[in-house]
């Protein structure tokens, strides 16, 4: 365990936007954090509900735990980017304004990091409704070369701010992926990162929020503008593309084709697929013989995961077949 008297400050970072359903909910899954030397820097995004008002009661009930900053709306990135210059904690958290915290997670995170001088810990996170029954889970293999990569999101992990600030890190402003361009580069740029297999927290299943749609179609998204920033990414630190990135992105990309074919139909779902076959062969060269593309790699990965980044590597055709199967299903 850590010892309170020494205990570095973790400064955990909430963009808010109309939240004040559940942002009590989240703050208070913090601030009963059993971690002594914690703040919180919540960014209010132009809310036009009654989360500004939320916000600096518990400012005012929690003075110098809970800061507040009010600024115009301009999206999850900006405001993110904000509290990122407003923390004064050695490391970083990030919260989403719906989601919570288990119990113990700051503490569990900051012995991880402290135990061997880590400037990234990742954990996993479960799915409750709002019933309270979790309807889904990812718990990372810390004996897994993929498990840094298996969740990007930038929740549930713990940043060492002096990796983030040293290196320049921000959130792209995109409307899809927003995370990735933040959370690859920090784990490519981490000189120690650890992982443990446990949850610590909580991504609300909100049937109301974006994040949860069940289709969509492609149109508006800017896809391939979050692939070009990640890579453009990369090469401002000179970090050349890795296995493990490169396995990201095809997977990124099938995930992507699978999520808005239901939605684009099937002319305009294999002009996504042709389309995104060209990025890839035109930004990562020799994707198709990607090692870890087979139906057993990477090993903790989810099998549908596996299999359909197999077949859409090395079986494109079989891979058009499931996708059309797919379209028919959903229809």
């Amino acid at each position: 365990m850590t010892c309170d008297a020494a205990a570095p400050l973790v400064s955990v970072l909430i963009p808010v936007y109309n939240a004040e359903r559940y942002l009590a909910r989240c703050l208070t899954s913090i601030l009963s954090q059993d971690y002594p030397a914690l703040e919180i820097v919540a960014v209010d995004d132009g809310s036009r509900d009654g989360s500004p008002a939320l916000l600096d009661r518990f400012a005012a009930e929690y003075p110098g735990r809970v800061r507040v900053e009010h600024k115009p709306n301009g999206g999850v990135a900006s405001a993110r980017n904000r509290a990122i210059e407003l923390a004064r904690g050695a490391y970083l958290m990030f919260a989403d304004n719906d989601d919570f915290f288990e119990p113990g997670a700051v503490r569990t995170l900051v012995d991880a990091a402290l135990a061997v001088d880590a400037d990234l810990v990742c954990a996993g996170f479960q799915r409750p409704d709002g019933a309270g029954k979790v309807v889904d889970a990812i718990v990372p293999d810390p004996a897994s070369a993929w498990a840094p990569y298996a969740i990007v999101a930038a929740w549930g992990k713990l940043f060492r701010t002096s990796l983030v600030r040293d290196h320049g890190l921000a959130f792209f402003d995109t409307n899809i992926g927003e995370d990735l361009v933040f959370t690859l580069p920090a784990v490519e740029l981490s000189r120690k990162t650890v992982v443990l297999g446990q949850v610590v927290y909580n991504w609300f299943y909100n049937t109301e929020s974006v994040s949860s749609t069940a289709h969509r179609t492609s149109a508006g998204l800017n896809f391939e503008g979050t692939l070009d920033a990640l890579l453009a990414e990369l090469a401002r630190h000179g970090l050349a593309v890795s296995d493990m990135v490169r396995h990201y992105l095809i997977r990124f990309v099938v995930w992507y084709l699978m999520y808005t074919c239901a939605g684009d139909g099937a002319k305009v779902a294999r002009e996504q697929r042709e389309h995104y076959v060209a990025w890839l062969d035109a930004n990562l060269p020799g994707w198709r013989r990607d090692p870890l593309a087979t139906p057993t790699r990477p090993v903790s990965d989810a099998v549908a995961n596996r299999v359909a980044v197999w077949l859409f590597a090395r079986h494109p055709h079989l891979f058009s077949v499931a996708e059309g199967a797919y379209l028919l299903a959903k229809r």
